[in-house]
C-alpha cells in the first residue's frame, strides 16, 4: 500500500470515533424529548432577551434605571409574562412546532429593522410591507440583516425543528395548559399591581414605547389587520338612515311659527367630574364666576355613556342608548346631528380637542388646535379661542368667513373642549388660573403628591369656569333676537390616584363613579321658550348622556317616533 494512502486510512480511522461521538451527541439531542411547557418558557425568554433591546432601550430612555429599578424589573416580568401567555394560547402540540419557529424568525427580522431603523411594525407598517416591491425589498438587505436573522432565528428555529416534544394524554394536556394560563397571568398581575400608578402613566402616555415589544406588536399588528379587512368587507355601502320620519312642529318659539330663531350653544366637556365642581358643593369653589350666572342649573345627579372620549362622544349624539350602544357599528349610522341638519337646523362643530370622533362629519366642522384659526394659543390653543368671530358665526348661518343671510336660522354650535385633558392638567389652563398650589409639573403623576395632582385638576376646572361663563356673556345679547339656551357635558369623568387609580377608561363595569359621574350645566334665560319648572325638577333626579339626543330634537321642534317618549333635560313651554 502507498505510503499516502496509509496515512489517509489511518487518519480516517483517527477521525472516525470523533465523528461517531458528534453524531452520537447531536442525536442524542434531537431525540432527547421536552415538556411543550418548558419549551414555551425557554422561547418566551429568548424572545425577551434577544428580540427586545429596542423596547428596553426605549423603557430606560423614559424612565432611568437608577432611579427605576422596581418597575424596571416590573416590565420585563410583565413583557414575560404576556409572552408566555400569547405563546400558550398560540401554540398546541400538532402546531406547536411550526409556530414557535414561524415566531422566531419575526422576532429576528422585526427586531433588526427595530433596532437599525427605529421600525414599529403596526398595521401601517405591515400595510407598506405588503406593498413594497421587490427592488424595495431587496435594498432593505444587508448582511448584518442576514447575520443576525442566521444566528437569532434561524438556528434556533432548526434546533426547535429537530426536538421532539412529549406526548400526554389529552386530560393531562388541558390540565397542563389550564396551569400555566393562570400561572401566566397570574405574573401578569404580580408586576403590574405593586406599580399600577406608573403603569396608569405608562399606558397612556407612553404607546410608542409599548409598540417596540417584539413579536408581541407584530402579532398584535397582523390580527388588527386581519379584523380590519373583514370589517371592510362588512362595512355597509350607505349609512343606516335614523329619524326618517322626522319634522319641524311649528311653535310659537319656532322660525315655522313666526317666532325667534333658536341658538344653542352645546359644550362637549373633557375629562371633567361633578364632584369637583363648586356647583355641586365641592370644599373648594372651582366655579366663581358660574356661581354668580342666574337661571344657571347644575344637575347632580348625570352619569356618563363611556368611559373614555372615543366611546362617550359618539355615543352622546347617536340614536341608541347607553345600552344598546355598539361602537363598531357607530360610523356607519347616522346621529342626530345629521337629523338636525337635514331638518334645516344650521350645525356647527368647533373643535380644541382631537376631533369629532366621527359625529361631524357630515356637518360643518372647523379645527381650533392651531393658531390659524384659534387667536388663543400660548403652550397650547385655549378653549375661549372658539369664541372667536361668534357674531359673524350666528348671523351668516354657518361660518365667519361665509357672506351673511339676511334670514335668521335656527343654529347649534358644537364646541368642544381640552377641558381637563390629562395627565397633564397644568397645561390646561393660563398661569393667571393657578389658584391652588403646588401643581404637579409632569405626566408622571406617580411621581407627585395627591394633592399637587388635585390642584392641577382644579385650576383647569377654573378655566372651564371662566370659558362656560363667557359662552354664557356671549349669549347674552342674542336674548332679544333668538330663543338662546347653553348646555355643557363632559364626556366622561377622571381618577385623580384614588386608590392607585390615574385618568380614566377603565370598562364601564369595573370603572369608578369618578370616571362615570359628569358636571351637566343648562343655562336657560327666561326669555326663552325652555319651561323653567321643568329644569328645577329634573336637576336633582338622575339622568344620562342618553338624555342628549331627544333634548336637542325637542328644543329645535323636531318630532319622530324614534325617541318618542325619551327623557329630556328640560321641556318647552308649548309642550307643558
Amino acid at each position: 500500500m502507498p505510503i499516502s494512502q496509509a496515512i489517509k486510512t489511518n487518519v480516517l480511522k483517527i477521525n472516525a470515533p470523533n465523528a461517531n461521538k458528534r453524531n452520537r451527541y447531536l442525536s442524542k439531542l434531537y431525540d432527547r424529548e421536552i415538556n411543550l411547557s418548558y419549551l414555551i418558557i425557554i422561547v418566551a425568554l429568548y424572545l425577551v432577551a434577544t428580540a427586545n433591546i429596542g423596547f428596553f432601550e426605549q423603557v430606560l430612555a423614559v424612565y432611568p434605571f437608577s432611579k427605576n429599578v422596581g418597575f424596571i424589573l416590573s416590565i420585563t416580568g410583565l413583557l414575560f409574562g404576556l409572552m408566555w401567555l400569547v405563546l400558550q394560547l398560540l401554540c398546541y402540540r400538532p402546531i406547536a412546532k411550526p409556530v414557535l419557529i414561524t415566531l422566531l424568525i419575526i422576532a429576528a427580522i422585526c427586531g433588526y429593522f427595530t433596532n437599525a431603523y427605529g421600525t414599529i411594525f403596526d398595521t401601517n407598517m405591515l400595510i407598506n410591507s405588503l406593498e413594497t416591491d421587490q427592488a424595495e425589498a431587496m435594498g432593505l438587505f444587508a448582511p448584518s440583516m442576514v447575520i443576525r436573522v442566521l444566528i437569532l432565528g434561524v438556528l434556533p428555529a432548526f434546533i426547535i425543528s429537530k426536538i421532539r416534544l412529549k406526548r400526554f394524554t389529552w386530560q393531562r394536556g388541558i390540565l397542563q395548559k389550564t396551569a400555566t394560563l393562570i400561572l401566566s397571568v397570574a405574573l401578569i398581575a404580580v408586576c403590574i399591581l405593586p406599580f399600577g400608578d406608573q403603569y396608569a402613566s405608562f399606558f397612556r402616555q407612553h404607546k410608542q414605547v409599548r409598540s417596540y415589544a417584539n413579536p408581541i406588536t407584530p402579532i398584535y399588528s397582523t390580527i388588527k389587520l386581519g379584523e380590519n379587512y373583514v370589517d371592510e368587507l362588512r362595512r355597509p355601502d350607505t349609512l343606516a338612515l335614523h329619524a326618517t320620519d322626522a319634522k319641524r312642529v311649528a311653535s310659537a318659539n319656532s322660525v315655522n311659527g313666526s317666532g325667534k330663531p333658536k341658538l344653542m350653544v352645546f359644550v362637549v366637556g373633557e375629562t371633567a367630574r361633578a364632584d369637583h365642581f363648586g356647583l355641586n358643593g365641592y370644599t373648594r369653589n372651582t366655579t366663581p364666576l358660574l356661581s354668580k350666572q342666574s337661571d344657571l342649573y347644575s344637575f347632580q345627579n348625570a352619569v356618563s355613556c363611556g368611559t373614555s372620549t372615543a366611546y362617550s362622544v359618539p355615543c352622546m349624539f347617536s340614536y341608541a342608548n347607553r345600552a344598546d350602544y355598539d361602537i363598531d357599528k357607530a360610523p356607519y349610522h347616522e346621529n342626530v346631528l345629521d337629523t338636525l341638519n337635514k331638518q334645516g337646523v344650521n350645525v356647527i362643530w368647533r373643535d380644541n380637542n382631537s376631533s369629532s370622533k366621527g359625529v361631524a362629519d357630515r356637518v360643518t366642522f372647523e379645527d381650533y388646535k392651531t393658531s390659524d384659526t384659534n387667536p388663543n394659543c400660548d403652550v397650547e390653543c385655549r378653549d375661549i379661542g372658539m369664541l372667536d368671530g361668534f357674531d359673524k358665526l350666528v348671523k351668516s348661518g354657518s361660518s365667519p368667513k361665509d357672506t351673511p343671510k339676511d334670514t335668521p336660522k335656527d343654529t347649534l354650535i358644537l364646541l368642544h373642549q381640552m377641558g381637563n385633558h390629562g395627565p397633564a392638567y397644568y397645561q390646561r389652563y393660563p398661569k393667571e388660573f393657578e389658584a391652588y398650589n403646588p401643581v404637579c409639573m409632569t405626566n408622571e403623576l406617580s411621581k407627585c403628591d395627591a394633592q399637587s395632582v388635585i390642584n392641577g385638576y382644579d385650576n383647569a376646572i377654573r378655566y372651564t369656569d371662566y370659558f362656560l361663563n363667557n359662552v354664557i356673556d356671549t349669549l347674552k345679547p342674542y336674548e332679544q333676537d333668538y330663543d338662546v339656551v347653553m348646555v355643557y357635558i363632559s364626556d366622561h369623568g377622571e381618577s385623580l390616584g384614588e386608590n392607585n387609580i390615574y385618568l380614566h377608561g377603565l370598562p364601564y363595569k369595573f370603572a369608578p363613579d369618578s370616571q362615570k359621574n359628569v358636571p351637566t350645566i343648562v343655562w336657560s334665560p327666561d326669555s326663552n321658550s325652555i319651561d323653567a319648572d321643568s329644569l328645577s325638577s329634573m336637576v336633582s333626579q338622575p339622568v344620562s348622556h342618553d338624555f342628549i339626543t331627544p333634548t336637542l330634537l325637542s328644543f329645535f321642534d323636531i318630532t319622530t317616533d324614534e325617541i318618542k317618549g325619551a327623557a329630556t333635560f328640560f321641556k318647552l313651554a308649548h309642550s307643558k
